[in-house]
């Protein structure tokens, strides 16, 4: 009897304060594809004027794997999940989204909070020492 792998969703996080309540659900991606976007990142600045250029095959990768989000137009209207739709965004805020694609698939946590300690100090540590006496000579 085989073992059949789940297809997964992930739900995008963004660190920048302008896209808090931004809801983008994506596919997660194979290992053949996570290579082929890695490859396409590395390129970006290569590429030749005949060629599709990374960054668009990076987006319509993403969109590919896109299952829903929900952005909106100037008038309220949700926009269709589109290849279309993520080329009427600004540049940055699409590159955010195409970019955290590969960071939540590949597990990339969450920083820890400013507040955090990052962990408690070793209770060895605290334990005072005695000085050693000196060698007794034989």
């Amino acid at each position: 009897m085989g073992y059949k792998v789940k297809r997964k969703a992930y739900r995008l996080r963004f660190e920048d304060p302008d896209m808090d309540g931004l809801v983008v659900l994506v596919h997660g991606m194979n290992t053949g594809k996570f290579i082929e976007f890695q490859n396409a990142k590395a390129k970006q600045e290569d590429a030749g004027p005949d060629e599709m250029s990374p960054t668009e095959e990076m987006c319509r990768m993403f969109v590919d794997a896109l299952i829903e989000w929900n952005l909106e137009d100037d008038d309220g209207n949700l926009l269709p999940p589109t290849m279309e739709s993520l080329e009427s965004l600004d540049l940055d805020f699409s590159m955010a989204m195409v970019n955290a694609w590969p960071d939540a698939v590949k597990g990339v946590s969450d920083p820890l909070p400013q507040t955090s300690a990052g962990g408690q100090p070793s209770v060895e540590a605290s334990i005072p020492m005695a000085v050693p006496s000196a060698s007794l000579a034989s």
